[in-house]
């Protein structure tokens, strides 16, 4: 039986991409795309599925692209994904019903992405998601250096707003890299590692998160100590 965290989790705080949903095949498809537009060789498949979860720039970079054509291709990669991204992506069985039990059983919930706020408001919109959270943290379309400490940092200073007798004692970071779990450790908060997500073998136990959670019940079990009887698909 999964131990449920001490103290009681009152807010939790979502990565989206590998967490929430799956949006590999809308980023992959349209790294390759702006790869290409550039006149750039695409990597091997295990390369590019390293870029779930970085930073755009620094994805971009670390895939070959000089630092002088950085906007550029920021610029081409939001273009395609607007136009065939952002849809190519499906929420994980059981997420919409788990975040439905966690607000019915009175805790505050935030997302903290390293996608665009744009995009990423479009996305929950399109899926429905929108209003399962409290506040929506996610990366700027414009400022650089925006790392995951700060968005996780915005989604509590968010979630103090809204809920004043709550504090980041009470808080856990949950998401499937490591650099949700080392956002978390850098701004004092618990993390929850997800097995279902882009991590490589062996990257969530060397994150050392406070725990990992291997399916939705054992996330559920973890934050609220009630493990799901039963998932729901949606």
């Amino acid at each position: 039986m999964t131990s449920p965290l001490s103290p009681r989790v009152t807010w939790a705080v979502f990565d989206l991409d590998g967490t929430v949903w799956d949006s590999a095949p809308g980023i992959l498809n349209c790294l390759h795309r702006t790869l290409d537009d550039l006149g750039l060789p695409s990597p091997d498949e295990s390369v590019l599925a390293s870029m779930l979860g970085p930073p755009l720039l620094t994805a971009l970079s670390e895939l070959g692209v000089p630092d002088t054509d950085l906007d550029r291709a920021r610029t081409i990669y939001r273009t395609h994904y607007r136009a065939t991204g952002e849809h190519d992506c499906t929420p994980y069985v059981g997420v919409v019903g788990l975040l439905d039990r966690l607000r019915a059983a009175g805790l505050r919930l935030a997302t903290a992405t390293s996608k665009g706020v744009e995009p990423t408001r479009r996305m929950l919109d399109h899926f429905g998601l929108t209003d399962r959270f409290d506040a929506i943290a996610a990366a700027s379309m414009t400022a650089t250096g925006h790392g995951k400490a700060d968005i996780i940092g915005e989604a509590l200073t968010c979630l103090a707003s809204i809920d004043p007798t709550g504090s980041i004692d009470d808080a856990v970071m949950i998401g499937d890299r490591v650099f949700d779990i080392d956002g978390g450790h850098q701004v004092g908060v618990r993390t929850i590692g997800v097995e279902w997500g882009y991590a490589a073998p062996g990257e969530l136990v060397a994150a050392a998160p406070t725990a990992i959670a291997a399916s939705i019940t054992e996330l559920e079990s973890l934050v609220i100590g009630r493990p799901a009887r039963f998932v729901l698909r949606e």
